[in-house]
């Protein structure tokens, strides 16, 4: 994007992965980013959700993993609306913390959160001794 928006090469070589970049338009460079966000961001929730069904078998463990990436995912977008919205702009620290939350959904850190407190998790017993009093 550099040699795309200041029209001069980098010292750096391009890798060769990224050749196929070379040819695109900036515009179309630059939009594109949020498409691979978005692909990024469902591949690592798919990834995680297998993961979490297969080693832990418990429904309660994929419940929060699909509302952490929710609650991440819209105060990501929050953040965006409202730097874009109110401040005008999309490069202040509305657009920071929006790369942040994404950073962290396009990471396994949630899972392995997940399926480090799997051996803290209890579920809730119904305790016997308090249905016995109230009849």
């Amino acid at each position: 994007m550099y040699m795309l928006y200041y029209h001069n090469s980098s010292s750096m070589p391009v890798p060769g992965i990224m050749k196929g970049f070379m040819d695109w338009p900036y515009d179309t460079l630059y939009y594109s980013k949020y498409g691979f966000t978005l692909l990024c961001t469902a591949l690592y929730f798919a990834l995680s959700y297998w993961a979490l069904k297969r080693l832990t078998g418990r429904g309660f463990f994929t419940r929060v993993l699909s509302y952490s990436y929710l609650a991440f995912f819209l105060l990501s977008g929050l953040s965006m609306l409202y730097g874009y919205f109110v401040k005008q702009r999309l490069n202040d620290e509305e657009y920071t913390l929006s790369r942040w939350l994404m950073g962290v959904l396009q990471s396994p850190i949630i899972c392995l959160i997940l399926l480090a407190s799997e051996k803290l998790y209890k579920p809730a017993e119904k305790d016997e001794t308090f249905n016995q009093g109230v009849q």
